[in-house]
């Protein structure tokens, strides 16, 4: 239901807009009314020169009609990792430029606010204010719901984590997704985190069992259990190290998910299974590791001469997508069971024939991290295979001989299957 309702949403704001009675008389002397504001000039600041205009400005140099207003020597750098809001976007993001229609420079009707990450909110305003239901998208995907009362945000708010589809809701404090009772939801919308958040991020909480959740005058509504057991904070990890995560404390969605045991790859050693059924696109496990600036100058296989030794120090690193500037990389003797077991994403074996492939995830304990995604329907007790997409111009000769068992014997080229990957 609530993923029907993440869906229909843009279309309910669309139609507010198109229903809007323009018909007001708006009081210009409030100068928290006009455009301008949004873009934190005041009436003594603002300067058009500033900006650039889609149509021309009346004798005050105000906007008048539909358009889009941008902001000068602004960009935008896609960039949205976790929850946010729009409370949060104004205080910490510059805005880019702002698309709807204008009386004598106040707004009126649908605007879009487009701030320079690539993060944008629409809302329908009435005499400069904004009222009812508004909406935040990054990359045509709703990222964040909220309502407005003559301008005041109100009620509960709802933020959708953009790559993995995990929730955060609950009363906030000022408009961010901040309080001391929010609710995270894993993606199967039935294990939760609840306590304590800061901006989008995870102060202190505790499991929960989502028995329902329901949507009702556009607010996430959730009933749970009591919480219980160990209680999980934010702790990414470091360049060499895990953060002040206990490395043993299981994930509780993965918990539920999955399990290691011996391999039925030949050579795999151990290898990752699905306890339960799991349908197509499901984040079935996580990946975490060490996080290294991309930019640092490290070399985790730095050192090491052999080729078949790099390969190996390098067997569970992996990058991020582009627009992160990170790569993941856990050295050999930290992918001991005993030794890390907090997620086991990088137990998932390599195959030619994978029904998962990588994703993304802004975890609340880890931050963003990597995904194992079904890429069909898997069955409990079936185990997970991933295409690790090496080279096979370099790659370890263990991934050689499995391209010939699997898929060279059948006289395919290997560039003609990566390009039929890609389809």
């Amino acid at each position: 239901m609530v993923t029907i309702w993440i869906d229909n949403i843009e279309e309910k704001i669309i139609s507010a807009g198109n229903s809007l009675d323009n018909d007001c008389e708006c009081i210009r002397s409030k100068s928290h009314e006009y455009f301008y504001t949004k873009f934190a000039d005041d009436e003594l600041s603002y300067d058009p020169a500033n900006y650039s205009f889609s149509r021309g400005l009346l004798q005050d140099s105000l906007p008048e009609g539909k358009g889009i207003i941008t902001r000068s020597k602004t960009w935008v750098w896609p960039k949205c990792s976790g929850f946010t809001s729009w409370t949060d976007s104004e205080r910490s993001v510059k805005l880019h430029s702002v698309e709807g229609g204008w009386e004598s420079g106040v707004m009126s009707g649908l605007q879009t606010f487009l701030y320079c990450n690539g993060v944008s909110y629409r809302a329908v305003f009435k005499c400069g204010v904004a009222q009812g239901l508004a909406i935040g998208s990054f990359k045509e995907k709703v990222v964040w719901v909220g309502r407005y009362e003559d301008g005041e945000l109100v009620g509960k708010f709802c933020a959708i984590e953009p790559d993995g589809g995990a929730l955060l809701t609950g009363n906030v404090t000022e408009g961010e997704m901040s309080g001391p009772d929010l609710t995270f939801l894993y993606p199967d919308m039935e294990t939760g985190l609840r306590g304590s958040w800061h901006s989008g991020v995870m102060v202190a909480a505790r499991q929960v069992v989502v028995n329902c959740v329901w949507v009702e005058e556009d607010q996430v509504w959730i009933s749970c259990s009591a919480d219980f057991g160990p209680e999980f904070a934010f702790s990414p990890s470091g360049i060499d190290n895990f953060g002040s995560s206990n490395p043993m404390m299981r994930d509780p969605y993965e918990t539920k998910l999955i399990a290691v045991k011996k391999s039925k790859m030949e050579g795999g050693g151990e290898g990752v299974y699905a306890k339960v059924d799991m349908a197509k696109n499901y984040v079935a496990a996580i990946f975490n590791g060490f996080k290294v600036p991309l930019f640092a100058g490290l070399n985790p296989a730095e050192g090491i001469e052999k080729e078949d030794d790099i390969f190996e120090r390098l067997s569970y690193n992996i990058h991020m997508p582009e627009d992160e500037d990170f790569f993941l990389d856990l050295p050999p003797a930290m992918a001991d069971l005993k030794v890390y077991c907090a997620s086991l994403g990088h137990k998932v074996n390599h195959s030619f024939i994978p029904n998962c492939k990588f994703g993304t995830i802004y975890h609340p304990r880890w931050g963003r991290v990597r995904t194992v995604e079904t890429m069909e329907d898997v069955k409990e007790g079936q185990e997970l295979l991933v295409d690790y997409g090496y080279d096979l111009l370099r790659c370890p000769g263990w991934y050689r001989d499995l391209w010939t068992r699997q898929l060279g014997g059948n006289g395919k080229m290997y560039w003609d299957y990566k390009k039929d990957e890609k389809k």
